[in-house]
């Protein structure tokens, strides 16, 4: 969210309101902290931006922790942050996306803790995403009891039902979720998972959230609504049956038998 300006376009991470930035929607300042510690001139430097959407209003806060130096100008002196040495989101505290209403409180808690704990262990995120990947699996394609255990069989019990692409992105998310899950027979060596790459993980996850759950979701709706829609109008065939049989004359027996003379 950083060295956003007045005319940038910036999405609301609670609400996803697509807007641009204006004076008055954002502030920025920069602090300097104890200078005698070995870190030096260091200081913070805080963005906020709060949400034009009159139904949202939200207030979004990043901080980042760097090297600052005193710069003059026209107007007086002022800091300047020189070099960021790291940035972290304090409201809101991570970016989640909206779920779908009928994902399981347990995956939606596991999806969160793997958004949070990206930003300290990659790959504690990535052993989260993995344990998310394998409770969406469990429940969106409903596996029985005698073939759930491992994830890779539990894949490939599905897997005729996976889209090929997609199916590759969830091997991805396995095998690094494995690597953060489970300790090398060389405990020695490490193989670490950077925040990044942890945060393309929990976008794959993301992905599985709207393109299956979404996704079955706007399938139901669109069937129901189809359903009463099919239901009322027949509804309004048979009344019209009905109006029909009810305004035509009653023939009468001497109009309908044939007299010869």
């Amino acid at each position: 969210m950083f060295n956003l300006r007045p005319g940038d376009r910036w999405r609301c991470p609670y609400c996803g309101t697509n807007t641009f930035v204006t004076k008055e929607s954002i502030s920025e300042s920069t602090i300097q902290v104890n200078t005698r510690s070995k870190r030096g001139h260091v200081g913070l430097r805080v963005e906020s931006v709060a949400c034009a959407n009159s139904d949202c209003r939200e207030l979004s806060i990043n901080v980042q922790f760097g090297d600052v130096a005193l710069q003059r100008s026209t107007t007086g002196t002022y800091l300047q942050m020189q070099l960021d040495r790291f940035e972290r989101a304090l409201l809101p505290e991570a970016r989640l996306v909206t779920l779908p209403t009928d994902v399981p409180e347990e995956i939606a808690i596991t999806y969160r803790e793997a958004v949070l704990v990206a930003e300290v262990s990659g790959r504690a995120s990535a052993a989260m995403a993995r344990r998310c990947l394998q409770g969406i699996v469990r429940d969106f394609f409903n596996i029985p009891n005698n073939k759930r255990g491992n994830l890779g069989a539990e894949l490939s019990y599905v897997r005729s039902s996976i889209d090929p692409e997609l199916w590759e992105a969830i091997q991805a998310v396995r095998g690094v979720g494995d690597i953060g899950a489970h300790m090398d027979q060389n405990v020695d060596h490490i193989i670490d998972i950077t925040h990044d790459e942890a945060k393309l993980l929990i976008g794959l996850i993301e992905t599985l959230f709207k393109e299956w759950y979404e996704a079955r979701g706007t399938r139901r709706t669109a069937t129901a609504a189809l359903r009463e829609l099919l239901g009322d109008k027949r509804d309004q065939q048979k009344q019209a049956k009905k109006n029909a049989t009810q305004d035509s004359p009653e023939v009468s027996d001497s109009e309908d038998s044939l007299t010869t003379e």
